[in-house]
């Protein structure tokens, strides 16, 4: 089989169902699937790997083309959330490919193509949110990303760094953490929406997990960014711009200090969102992406929020009037608040 034509490796982590509400959950989900996801990674030229804890393989099933790979208990949480990162970019080697959430529907693209020509290559992409009984888009996540991608190689750094490799997928804090230390050896470009979906769903984490995570991410980015901050360009920046941001050194480490390095973290992440990639061929006519095309390109934001809350008015459907003008007030902070981030990030990085 010639190079061009042999599957890249995407790594997922399957949840399993032993019964009981986990399974319950799953099952009740309308809407975009695992099932789905695991097809549309397939179309785009992916062969899937599902690494998951041991014993779990025995509660994964209706996935006859996935590869069920256990690793044993590790990360931070050993017996809670998806394998370590550690575990995860072990399974790549030195070869390119994609860690994607399981629950990912990926629109048709040239993803694979582009990993195997383009060296160094790091793509890192936000999931749109969507509701299929709404019939609509809930709007991009902008907390984090759930799909990174990558040349062969260009996460070496990562895969060396057992602090970073600790972190776990399915727990908070890696779509940050992992991406921001990406950007520190290699140009990460944002392939921007639609690219990524995701059916909406209540977070499985907690708060105080959260909390932890988060002082966490921030201490081991400076740290990887400490240690090649002398043959790294963008390390060395990362460093000053942080420090800037502070008020001052990182040390002595307060709360506030904590919460507004996570802070930074995320405008580092949202300069590099300014400048999105056109490098990835995304085919807008996938079928799924066209079951929602109508909303994403037909408004502005806000445009489409005012829209969504008039059709609330004369609507006689199942959801009250009261929950239809509460779901349009958030649209609207939630413009508000990105207009707000892109203001800060241009006077944070003014080049």
């Amino acid at each position: 089989m010639a190079e061009s034509d042999e599957r890249l490796l995407l790594v997922t982590s399957i949840p399993p169902r032993f019964g009981g509400e986990d399974e319950r959950r799953q099952l009740s989900r309308a809407g975009l699937t695992i099932a789905d996801a695991v097809a549309s990674f397939e179309a785009a030229g992916f062969r899937v790997v599902s690494v998951n804890r041991e014993g779990e393989k025995a509660g994964i099933h209706g996935y006859p083309t996935v590869e069920i790979v256990e690793v044993p208990p590790g990360g931070l949480f050993p017996n809670k959330y998806g394998p370590s990162f550690g575990q995860i970019l072990a399974t790549f080697g030195d070869g390119p490919g994609a860690v994607v959430n399981a629950d990912i529907y990926m629109v048709k693209s040239d993803v694979a193509r582009v990993l195997r020509e383009r060296p160094g290559t790091v793509l890192i992409a936000r999931r749109l949110d969507v509701a299929t009984q709404a019939k609509g888009v809930v709007g991009t996540y902008n907390r984090g990303i759930d799909g990174i991608f990558f040349s062969g190689g260009a996460l070496a750094e990562l895969a060396a760094d057992p602090d970073l490799g600790a972190f776990q997928m399915g727990a908070p804090y890696w779509d940050i953490l992992l991406p921001t230390a990406a950007s520190l050896h290699h140009p990460v470009a944002f392939v921007p929406a639609p690219f990524l979906l995701h059916e909406i769903h209540p977070a499985r984490w907690n708060s105080a997990d959260y909390k932890m995570l988060r002082e966490r991410a921030v201490k081991v980015i400076v740290a990887h960014a400490r240690r090649y901050k002398d043959i790294r360009p963008q390390a060395a920046a990362f460093l000053a711009g942080l420090e800037g941001f502070l008020g001052g050194p990182f040390e002595p480490l307060t709360e506030k200090k904590i919460k507004d390095s996570a802070v930074y973290m995320n405008l580092w992440l949202s300069k590099i969102e300014q400048s999105p990639t056109r490098i990835v061929a995304v085919d807008y006519n996938d079928p799924t992406i066209n079951r929602f095309i109508s909303q994403l390109f037909g408004h502005t934001a806000e445009a489409l929020s005012i829209a969504n809350w008039l059709d609330a008015r004369e609507d006689d459907g199942k959801e009250s009037l009261l929950a239809k003008v509460h779901r349009f007030v958030k649209l609207i902070l939630r413009t508000r608040r990105a207009q707000k981030k892109v203001a800060r990030v241009k006077k944070l990085f003014p080049n």
